[in-house]
């Protein structure tokens, strides 16, 4: 299937069964189309073939390196960009959640769960637990810069495919900004997280100025949501305005195919096999949508009540109540990356860097919880409009790998505004949110310090 010019109502390709070239289609492989632009467009894909084509597929295995420099390689190498980015995003986002207190740990310790180290909010350097989160971000990254230099070295098959290509990488640079405490590029020495950050920026420049309509707004809203981390307010005010207040874009995953490609959320939760984290005792089961238990609540936090338990007992509390989040219901629920509301809630948090903090009360109920359909919200000091904007933050962005790194920045600059007491560090396992303490960012994965000179190996 040739690459096609993506317009704001098209789809753009997200997954495929590898990143190289292996002239096999596996089950469940090929061309996936995902989301790209507004929620809810009609997909249509038509695939034609001769009747009397063969379509039996024998795998070659392995092919040589140099294949790749084949312009034809070039879609499945940007969908395997893509399906890296989604790997990453889901070990990230799923421990982030719960250092953050997105979720509360019920249970499991596991492959799908969530360790005891993490359940009381240490993200420890001697961790060899992390070493996967370590590695599917940064493959993430390295797949999108080199297929990158490839494409531009041998010439890209469409400049629309190379816009995708830029713009995966952005995102993969941008999940790195915001979970790792220092950055580390290709076995060189560890500099300022903000280097990711920098290369974010850089890339999704680059995808704005190759893409178009749906594929420009998504690099747009990815540039906004860095410059903020880079304290380019004025920038990121700029990127934000442009980006339509319905633009959702968002990462794709899927059913049947196994742990790469399953929202890894939704599998960690499910009964069976693991009941590994619940929203009790998290500030979201007030906040939140249940239909008998809370009908008032925010429909864009919905939980649900459960007489079950986590499936086993956890230092802090034994065993706890079993009330899932329903914001993704299926392993092949997507999961945002950007969309117009997160926009304007960084026009909010502009207006209340520059004192207006009346405004930007004024404009999260006009643009923000308006068109959701919740209350408006009211302030009476700057530092409750603050909180107001914090705690917005964490509803749209809930569960999207989003939330530590808000937490990291607003800490980091001493913004005022209290956090609700059940996201932050209690510093007690007995009360609170549970949290010993919380880390807010990863620290460099023990596969990195026995591999690379440049980085000091940390000792138990």
């Amino acid at each position: 299937m040739p690459a096609r010019n993506l317009e704001p109502r098209d789809r753009m390709p997200t997954s495929t069964r590898g990143e190289r070239m292996n002239g096999a289609r596996e089950q469940g492989a090929g061309r996936r189309w995902r989301s790209f632009g507004f929620s809810g467009a009609a997909v249509a894909m038509v695939v034609a073939a001769a009747a009397a084509c063969d379509t039996d597929v024998t795998n070659p295995g392995p092919v040589q390196d140099v294949f790749l420099d084949d312009a034809a390689a070039q879609p499945a190498m940007v969908n395997g960009m893509g399906r890296a980015v989604a790997q990453g995003l889901n070990w990230l986002a799923y421990t982030g959640a719960a250092v953050a207190r997105e979720i509360h740990p019920a249970g499991s310790t596991g492959s799908f769960g969530i360790s005891v180290q993490w359940q009381a909010g240490q993200l420890e350097a001697d961790d060899t637990g992390l070493n996967a989160h370590w590695n599917e971000s940064q493959r993430a990254r390295f797949l999108a810069e080199s297929g990158i230099a490839r494409m531009e070295e041998v010439g890209p098959e469409s400049q629309a495919l190379l816009a995708q290509a830029y713009l995966w990488a952005g995102y993969a640079n941008r999940l790195l900004g915001e979970h790792y405490c220092e950055a580390v590029i290709d076995g060189g020495a560890p500099q300022s997280h903000t280097a990711y950050y920098e290369r974010a920026e850089s890339q999704f420049s680059r995808a704005i100025e190759l893409g178009g309509g749906a594929l420009q707004n998504a690099a747009r809203a990815g540039r906004a949501s860095v410059r903020l981390h880079l304290d380019n307010w004025a920038g990121a005010v700029s990127d934000a305005e442009a980006v339509p207040n319905d633009f959702l874009f968002e990462m794709s995953y899927f059913d049947g195919f196994g742990d790469p490609q399953r929202n890894r959320m939704v599998w960690g939760m499910w009964s069976q096999p693991y009941r590994a984290h619940t929203q009790w005792n998290t500030k979201y089961v007030d906040i939140g949508f249940e239909p008998q238990e809370n009908p008032d609540g925010d429909p864009r936090v919905p939980w649900r009540f459960t007489d079950g338990v986590g499936d086993a007992a956890i230092g802090c509390c034994g065993n706890v109540p079993f009330w899932p989040q329903n914001k993704y219901t299926s392993p092949g629920a997507n999961k945002p990356l950007s969309k117009g509301a997160e926009m304007r809630l960084i026009e909010a948090e502009n207006m209340l860097r520059n004192g207006n903090w009346q405004g930007a009360i004024d404009h999260i109920n006009s643009q923000v919880r308006g068109p959701a359909g919740v209350a408006p919200v009211s302030a009476a000091t700057p530092d409750e409009a603050w909180a107001l904007l914090k705690e917005e933050r964490g509803i749209v962005l809930w569960l999207e790998g989003r939330r530590l790194s808000d937490l990291r920045r607003w800490d980091a600059e001493g913004t005022p505004g209290d956090l609700h007491p059940l996201e932050v560090a209690s510093g007690s396992a007995d009360e609170g949110s549970h949290l010993q303490r919380q880390d807010l960012c990863f620290p460099i994965a023990v596969v990195e310090q026995e591999t690379n000179p440049n980085v000091e190996r940390v000792t138990p």
